[in-house]
């Protein structure tokens, strides 16, 4: 039991003493960095670092090196040698390295922008702008940058886009107000982009533009919301004489909202707009669309505050709505009553129906109630009176002329008239009308089939179509 406690102590005794000797490197890297030797004390890291089996020692070691290369760029930082201590700066790769790296980053294109490299300058300021935002010179990177994109790139959309974050960050620093003096310059140039987009038609590309600038802290900001007013007020205009209507209201509203100038003729397309849609609901109503009609004339109450027109029109909608729902009653309750073959009855509900509602369905209805009506209760003079009518009164019509020809040239003695006989045919609902002229030089035997149910007349005989031809 001894032995193995002595020989488990030994075990650790050997493993203390080979972690303590493959630490020497590292130890040894902390002595020349210690030293000042940050050079030497970096290559001794990386060493380490590259062959190290041992984790938590590896990531101590990175961070002495940043140290190292902290160091040495602040050896160069205090020289004024700001490439070189930049170099160094971002190998550290540390917040605390970070904090100088952005100075450097702007003497380096201060100086590029002394030698009118703007490129170079361009590229050292947009690391800052997106890598190093929490950067102290930041108001004065961006307005280096604006300066840059104004003069040298000519993209005076991207110099306001980078003027805006200025805005928004750092509203108070001077770096703002110098930024300010150069967007005025081309202010109005971004204005007419807007204005030439309006005057193409082109008005929610103005508008965006327009937005865009409406924060702009300058003497342009009134002229920016007039011509905002103006866009919204001619786009209004357009959509109305298009019939477009579904944003006319709101875009005429922003029209005044943003250039009071326009109240009155706001007013005017606001009162016009009102009459469209009186017009449009009249529209829905002939077409019997009661919701939409209704919903047409509401319109113009969000408008015209309780516009009388308005209100009664939507009245009338709403009592034509209940007649027509009644009329469908009635129509429903002469249906029921046609299947049951109470005509009388029928005819009726369908008479009061149309009284409420005058449209050709149901009119239809009161004649075809009626035609059975007929058929029920007086077929035979039905008949009669279905030939006599036939074609505006044709046929008694030509039997007049006949008889008075006949009379004139006999005596009455001469004459027979055997009028309106009437018979049942085989088929249902059929009957044959004759008309019999007999005189001395000719006999008219006149036959016609009548179907009761469709009015139809149909000659029986050669007599009987030489009649109505003559």
């Amino acid at each position: 039991m001894i032995l193995q406690n002595k020989n488990f102590a030994i075990i650790i005794l050997i493993g203390v003493l080979f972690i303590s000797c493959t630490n020497l490197p590292y130890k040894k890297s902390v002595k020349t960095l210690k030293e000042g030797k940050y050079t030497e004390a970096i290559q001794e890291l990386d060493s380490y670092i590259e062959t190290s089996k041992h984790p938590a020692f590896k990531e101590k070691a990175k961070e002495l090196r940043s140290q190292a290369y902290y160091q040495l760029g602040l050896q160069e930082y205090e020289k004024n040698n700001y490439t070189e201590a930049s170099e160094y700066f971002f190998l550290a790769n540390s917040n605390k390295a970070d904090s100088l790296l952005d100075n450097c980053y702007f003497e380096i294109a201060q100086s590029a922008l002394d030698d009118l490299d703007y490129p170079d300058a361009s590229d050292y300021l947009s690391f800052i702008i997106f890598h190093l935002q929490e950067s102290e010179k930041m108001p004065e990177v961006m307005y280096n940058e604006i300066l840059i994109q104004t003069n040298y790139s000519q993209d005076i959309h991207v110099a306001y886009a980078t003027y805006q974050i200025l805005q928004n960050r750092f509203p108070t620093s001077d770096a703002f107000a110098q930024a300010t003096k150069i967007v005025d310059s081309f202010m109005p140039q971004l204005i007419d982009e807007a204005k030439s987009q309006w005057d193409d038609n082109l008005y929610a590309d103005a508008l965006d533009k327009l937005f865009i600038y409406l924060d702009y802290p300058a003497d342009f900001i009134t002229e920016i919301k007039d011509m905002i007013g103006n866009v919204y007020y001619t786009w209004s205009v357009t959509l109305l004489q298009d019939r477009e209507l579904d944003n006319v209201q709101t875009y005429l509203i922003q029209a005044e909202e943003y250039n009071s100038q326009l109240a009155d003729q706001v007013n005017d397309k606001l009162i016009e707009l009102a009459s469209i849609y009186i017009t449009q609901g009249d529209g829905f109503l002939v077409d019997r669309d009661i919701e939409s009609a209704i919903s047409s004339y509401r319109k113009t109450l969000a408008i015209i505050e309780n516009y009388e027109v308005a209100n009664n029109k939507i009245a009338r909608a709403e009592e034509f709505a209940r007649r027509i729902a009644q009329a469908a009653r009635l129509v429903e309750e002469g249906d029921a009553q046609f299947y049951n073959e109470e005509y009388v009855a029928a005819c009726e509900s369908y008479s009061d129906a149309y009284k409420l509602d005058s449209i050709p369905q149901i009119y239809d209805k009161i004649n075809l109630a009626y035609i059975w009506t007929r058929i029920t209760n007086d077929p035979e003079q039905y008949a009669i009176e279905i030939v006599k009518q036939y074609n505006n009164g044709i046929i008694p019509e030509k039997i007049d002329e006949v008889e008075t020809i006949a009379q004139k040239n006999y005596s009455r003695q001469d004459i027979r008239v055997t009028p309106w006989q009437v018979f049942r045919t085989v088929t249902r609902n059929s009957y044959e009308v004759r008309y019999t002229i007999l005189i001395p030089d000719k006999n008219y035997f006149l036959r016609w089939l009548i179907r009761l149910e469709t009015g139809e007349v149909v000659p029986l005989n050669e007599a009987t179509e030489e009649l109505l031809a003559s």
